[in-house]
């Protein structure tokens, strides 16, 4: 399973890349903000987190309409070929990222919900769509079950469109997904953290450090 880091925090960031684990980094507006970060210094974000190990930078382009999306999703690719442009699940998303595909450009539908949103990436000629399997719960609905049904319907018409799941709450989602089918997921830090602190692993190795001790006396 690919493992990605959701966030634009790179005090959070550098020590989990640092651990070779994870994939790469997605980013969202919201999380650019959060982090404080301005356009300007987007390409300086992407050259430090490739620098430090991730593969792909997923950052979104914006606008609210198809021209606008498609103009900066080009800047944004611009800034590296490691640079994946997410653009959201809507008629202007989508148009976007079908003129982005068939320029070259590696493209993520973001916010999708439903199963037939994930057909309409594959149709766009996106690489990964991106469900929100915490926001899918919290509206009512089964995440796993909606997420399952979408890597179902790929497989079944031989799409290469990746699902790269977000809005992931716990570590126990992970396996969940992967038996699934999914091979994509983006967690925030704190679940990365947790990933390193199942208990069970930590007391195991205290154990061999504890008997390593004596035997190197």
């Amino acid at each position: 399973m690919r493992l990605y880091l959701d966030s634009a925090d790179l005090e959070r960031l550098s020590p989990l890349l640092e651990t070779g684990v994870f994939y790469g980094v997605t980013t969202n507006p919201l999380l650019l903000r959060e982090a404080g970060l301005h356009k300007g210094q987007l390409a300086a974000f992407a050259e430090s987190v490739l620098g430090q190990g991730a593969r792909e930078v997923y950052l979104q382009s914006w606008g609210a309409e198809t021209r606008q999306l498609l103009e900066q999703g080009r800047e944004l690719a611009r800034l590296d070929p490691r640079v994946v442009v997410k653009l959201p699940a809507t008629r202007e998303g989508l148009s976007a990222a079908s003129r982005l595909a068939a320029e070259g450009v590696r493209t993520c539908v973001t916010a999708a919900y439903a199963p037939f949103q994930a057909l309409l990436a594959a149709a766009a000629g996106a690489a990964y769509v991106a469900p929100y399997l915490g926001r899918i719960n919290d509206s009512g609905r089964d995440g796993h079950a909606v997420i399952a049904q979408m890597a179902r319907a790929l497989r079944q018409i031989g799409s290469s469109t990746e699902i790269l799941v977000a809005s992931v709450r716990s570590t126990a989602d992970l396996a969940s997904l992967a038996q699934a089918g999914v091979r994509c997921a983006t967690v925030p830090p704190n679940i990365a953290e947790q990933l390193f602190q199942e208990p069970l692993t930590l007391e195991a190795t205290r154990g061999f450090e504890a008997a390593a001790s004596e035997v190197n006396r």
